[in-house]
């Protein structure tokens, strides 16, 4: 799986994101600012940096904007944030990122947007995140399928 950089002012976010994603097979360490980040990618650089936005000092986008520039689009970014999208979309893919999941996301989607698909980008619209995850009666489509 990837080499995953997760970086996030909240202790207890980072260390969960962490956990999660070690669950889905990735190698993965924390950093817990954008300073510790760039340290830890000078140590090491990872196959993806999932970052939070909205953290002191040198926010997400600014780490992003960083990281393009000292190692250009070797390294995928995504975005973690519980702003809502709209406010942020256009900051996000101007940041670099190549991918936005947000703090609400369900695992599976997290997992997905970390482990994404070579040459797979962009920033899928509000209705595309949450289309076909929900059913209107889980109940009747488990009974159809089992008759």
């Amino acid at each position: 799986m990837a080499d995953v950089l997760v970086v996030d002012d909240n202790v207890d976010v980072a260390d969960s994101l962490a956990e999660l994603l070690t669950l889905f097979g990735h190698d993965v360490r924390v950093a817990y600012s954008a300073a510790d980040a760039l340290n830890e990618m000078d140590l090491r650089v990872p196959d993806v940096v999932l970052s939070d936005i909205n953290m002191p000092v040198v926010d997400g986008l600014q780490l992003a904007q960083r990281i393009r520039q000292r190692w250009g689009t070797a390294i995928r970014l995504v975005a973690h944030t519980a702003f809502p999208r709209p406010s942020v979309a256009a900051l996000i893919t101007q940041a670099g990122f190549d991918s936005f999941v947000p703090k609400s996301a369900r695992p599976l989607e997290l997992g997905l947007a970390v482990g994404g698909r070579k040459g797979a980008s962009g920033l899928r619209t509000a209705q595309g995140d949450r289309r076909g995850s929900h059913r209107s009666d889980p109940a009747s489509r488990r009974s159809h399928l089992s008759a």
